[in-house]
């Protein structure tokens, strides 16, 4: 049976069992703990993770801890770094290497190519979406996952890949009927988050109204993310990875928020 976690994925690593004190954002309390679950979080592309690897490295301690990307990164192109095949598989070591620091499962690379929009050509565009579709619904279901992160519709920075990846987990939901057999839990960014992250362009965020999930880490989670960051040679400078890291350690609140998806099945005769 899967878990409903609203108020189970909240409570691990609270430092000294303190609540937090941001007045803006509801919180839920509870007593339990997550363990012996499956998680998986679906992203776009390599490096995606990092944007919530605390919280992967929070829960790949004590749960089995997938990640699927969507597409190869190819165009993530800086100067100095190899491109096409040789940067796509460069990312995948990237990525393996994160995980690896993180302490979750190994990767599962689905290979599409980036920039996943009809510039490939509307006939293709059609036939990898279908593709990937298939793909992702039958990971899906050959991992049983007791719950499923991923971008919310706002697609986190508003990266296309990020709003297609978030859309299309959605839809297989939808479409199986399995909104209620794997929880779905899409980031949700306040405008703290926003402010917080300037240096990338800032994120897009909800109302905290919205918000019905909001998870504490550790020091010890933010020590090893920081590390794991430090696998993206290709896409961040040692400049920027300090800068990252200087952030997060001047953020004492540690904490991520999500927005559970939430259909409603009563019928009625009007708008």
């Amino acid at each position: 049976m899967h878990l409903f976690l609203i108020v189970v994925l909240s409570v691990l690593g609270m430092r000294g069992g303190n609540a937090i004190t941001d007045s803006t954002t509801p919180f839920i309390n509870g007593g339990a703990k997550t363990t012996g679950k499956t998680i998986l979080a679906v992203f776009a592309h390599p490096d995606d993770e990092g944007a919530i690897a605390q919280l992967l490295t929070k829960y790949g301690r004590s749960n089995k801890v997938y990640l699927i990307i969507a597409t190869d990164g190819r165009y993530g192109v800086k100067p100095g770094f190899p491109t096409g095949d040789s940067l796509a598989a460069l990312r995948e070591t990237e990525t393996t290497c994160a995980c690896e620091q993180m302490g979750i499962e190994k990767p599962i690379f689905l290979r599409y190519t980036d920039g996943f929009d009809t510039r490939i050509g509307v006939g293709k565009y059609f036939s990898q979406s279908k593709e990937l579709k298939a793909k992702l619904t039958a990971k899906i279901k050959e991992l049983n996952p007791d719950l499923i992160i991923t971008f919310g519709p706002d697609g986190d920075t508003g990266h296309s890949d990020h709003r297609m990846i978030s859309n299309m987990t959605t839809e297989i939901l939808l479409k199986e009927g399995w909104v209620d057999k794997y929880p779905l839990y899409y980031i949700a960014w306040t405008k703290r988050d926003d402010d917080k992250f300037k240096m990338i362009g800032g994120l897009n965020t909800i109302d905290p109204a919205y918000i019905n999930v909001s998870i504490r880490y550790s020091e010890e989670d933010e020590k090893k993310a920081m590390t794991a960051i430090q696998c993206y040679k290709s896409q961040l400078s040692k400049e920027e990875m300090q800068e990252w890291a200087e952030i997060e350690a001047k953020d004492t609140l540690n904490v991520f928020h999500f927005r559970k998806l939430a259909v409603s099945k009563t019928q009625q005769q009007e708008f």
